[in-house]
């Protein structure tokens, strides 16, 4: 009987799909005959003991759950269309993505086919796709966190991941403090700049970027332009002035079309600190931007070694 339910209710959610385009917010997934209760941003989720068929559907959510062991079986990517990589999944999970269906952008998940894929868990975020919580719930139960706090220890309660998420902090949070034993006394004194080259447009990163708050979790101050409560703050040329630190980071889009050359031909960026001081560093875009998991802020620390302590001036 309870197999002849679940195809049953299969039916059903599929034949809403032609008819409306996409599942009908009045039906309910069934729920697990044996599950936990995970304690989300939308409220409580029941879950899987052993979620088998995983999808995720953010950025962060692919990081933390690669990290935490598990290889969902499908997800949806980032990215901008301007990149000549576009509609892939981040180089620096290259070797761990092989066979991971690709569901669409992250603005526009395929929702026939996670129906057709028949998940019995969805990760993503409420900025990324709260607005779908309601159609995404009548797929399988659905697990948005809220901020990157709480990302990693969310996703792996839902997982049954605790030990390898508590693991995976205090390896993280290990490096931090070896990083700033090794800075000393530079530590507060080295403000770090970073820049995004976009095609059109130069963007200053900020407290409550995701590189910015990896920054901020290592004790790194920032300049003033860029001390701010935000994400971002997109200047002109003539802000050239407000890119300076004692050490640029950047990183673009895509560096075949990008305005890092434009900017970096400009009399007054050859008169910036960092310049002079020849401490402006290029990043990758895929872990300072878009990545915002472990795996990704691990990533941004390997660079903040490679170019602080490493190769310090």
């Amino acid at each position: 009987m309870r197999y002849l339910k679940w195809a049953l209710l299969a039916i059903a959610t599929l034949g809403l799909v032609v008819a409306c385009g996409g599942p009908s917010l009045q039906s309910q997934p069934a729920v697990p005959e044996q599950g936990r209760t995970v304690a989300t941003a939308l409220g409580e989720v029941v879950v899987p003991q052993s979620p088998q068929r995983v999808i995720v559907l953010a950025q962060s959510a692919l990081d933390n759950t690669l990290a935490l062991g598990i290889k969902p079986i499908a997800s949806t990517y980032a990215g901008f269309s301007q990149r000549s990589d576009y509609g892939n999944f981040p180089d620096y999970l290259a070797n761990k993505t092989e066979g991971i269906a690709n569901i669409g952008h992250a603005s526009q998940p395929n929702f026939e086919a996670m129906l057709e894929l028949s998940p019995d868990l969805i990760l993503s975020s409420v900025d990324d796709h709260g607005q779908f919580y309601d159609r995404l719930s009548q797929i399988a139960p659905t697990v948005l966190v809220e901020t990157r706090a709480d990302a990693l220890t969310t996703y792996a309660e839902a997982l049954g991941k605790t030990e390898q998420a508590e693991t995976l902090t205090q390896e993280f949070e290990a490096r931090i403090q070896q990083f700033r034993q090794q800075m000393g006394d530079r530590l507060p004194t080295t403000e770090v700049s970073v820049l995004r080259f976009r095609p059109d447009q130069v963007r200053l990163y900020m407290k409550d970027s995701f590189c910015g708050y990896i920054l901020e979790q290592v004790g790194l101050p920032r300049p003033a332009s860029q001390a701010k409560d935000e994400v971002f703050e997109t200047v002109s040329l003539e802000a050239v002035p407000a890119m300076d630190g004692d050490v640029i980071f950047y990183f673009e889009d895509n560096p075949q079309d990008s305005m890092a050359q434009q900017v970096m031909a400009h009399p007054l960026w050859q008169q910036l600190g960092a310049v002079q001081q020849e401490r402006v560093y290029p990043v990758s875009f895929d872990t300072w931007f878009l990545g915002s998991g472990i795996l990704a802020a691990n990533a941004v620390l390997d660079d903040l070694f490679t170019y602080l302590i490493d190769a310090p001036p």
